[in-house]
């Protein structure tokens, strides 16, 4: 059968399907004027943004009509992450369920400069193309101010195969954002366990049964991982916390832009491989949160703080409140399973008591 890429066989110009319906965005769409970014006397950032709501009328860089599981949490949390960049973007995915959805052939869901690597040198492919912008500008083959935020998107694989070509990236101190979403394993290739996955979760290679209880060992700490580059940005985040995520986002750019690579997690929620209703996404990523499994802060400038403190105001959940939530953790739950359950438990309480530790003295 004739391959079908037009320019490797023949092809009929005539009959060519256009590449994508839908038109690519212009800078001034993409900036809404709405979001302003202020300087502190102690070299950190305010944030004044308006209610997420009013950055609604912005359009969206990733259009509708995508191939993504129902339920699935990448492109609601990515849409609320970028209404927080201004200006033009271009996004460089790695593989995984993200890059796959949105660019079946001969369609694309971008609506902004796209381009897909492979799982272990994304980063080191974006910063690249960091360096040739900049090059072009001070050579006066681009215009003056010409302005462009570079993004790359990976999933919690992608930080696992490619997160050499991260650290290289964040030591070179590239301008770029590394935004990655954390559905807790390599949910693209069939669910198996990535280093993001937790300890006694499910996944297609940590099986529930006689001889295993899910996965063996805790979960990789990868902010903290990067914060240890001394790059200037580091933050978390859930789709739940627009407001939290989109004031993030408008940091991340001003760093990028003037100091160099940022890093940032969001948690996603993947109802195929959690096994859980399409509808109640948000509902787990409320409990992750609420029982500081995953916290919500940001690093800045080496300075930690917590935008979300479940503490505070009396919404602290037990971690098992969380995993009862989830088909692939229901078993935590049955009896024989209170050890990994207390496990569990007692990692979750020791991170985010240093968390708060980290939050209430800033030379840790």
């Amino acid at each position: 059968m004739p391959f079908d890429y037009y320019g490797v066989e023949p092809g009929d110009p005539e009959k060519l399907r256009p590449l994508n319906g839908t038109p690519p965005l212009t800078r001034e769409e993409m900036t809404s004027g709405l979001l302003k970014i202020r300087p502190r006397t102690d070299g950190r950032l305010d944030v004044e943004a308006p209610p997420y709501w009013e950055l609604a009328t912005k359009p969206k860089r990733v259009a509708p009509g995508h191939g993504a599981c129902p339920g699935c949490g990448i492109f609601p949390a990515l849409d609320q992450f970028l209404r927080g960049i201004e200006g033009d973007v271009v996004v460089l995915y790695q593989t995984g369920c993200a890059m796959v959805v949105s660019t079946g052939y001969p369609f694309t869901s971008h609506r902004v400069t796209y381009l897909h690597n492979l799982f272990q040198n994304g980063a080191a492919a974006l910063s690249g193309l960091v360096e040739v912008f900049h090059e072009r500008v001070r050579r006066g083959e681009l215009p003056a101010d010409a302005d462009i935020t570079f993004l790359m998107v990976t999933g919690d694989g992608g930080m696992d195969i490619g997160m050499g070509a991260a650290i290289g990236a964040a030591l070179r101190v590239h301008g770029m954002i590394i935004l990655e979403y954390d559905n807790q394993g390599y949910m693209n290739t069939g669910s198996q366990l990535s280093y993001s996955t937790p300890l006694g979760h499910m996944t297609s290679t940590s099986h529930v049964g006689p001889g295993e209880q899910g996965k063996a060992f805790h979960h990789k700490d990868t902010p903290q991982i990067m914060a240890a580059t001394n790059i200037p940005y580091v933050f978390t985040g859930v789709e739940g916390y627009p407001d939290d995520l989109v004031a993030k986002a408008a940091k991340a750019q001003w760093y990028a832009k003037h100091l160099g690579t940022v890093y940032g997690k969001v948690l996603i929620t993947c109802p195929l491989n959690w096994k859980v209703e399409d509808r109640v996404g948000v509902e787990i990523s409320q409990a992750a949160v609420d029982s500081c499994f995953f916290p919500l802060y940001e690093i800045e400038r080496g300075i930690t703080r917590i935008t979300y403190d479940p503490d505070l105001i009396g919404r602290r959940t037990p971690v098992a409140d969380w995993l009862k939530l989830m088909g692939k953790t229901k078993h935590l739950s049955k009896s024989g399973n209170e050890a990994t359950l207390a496990a569990i438990e007692a990692e979750v309480q020791r991170r985010w008591l240093r968390l708060k530790a980290m939050n209430d003295n800033p030379l840790l």
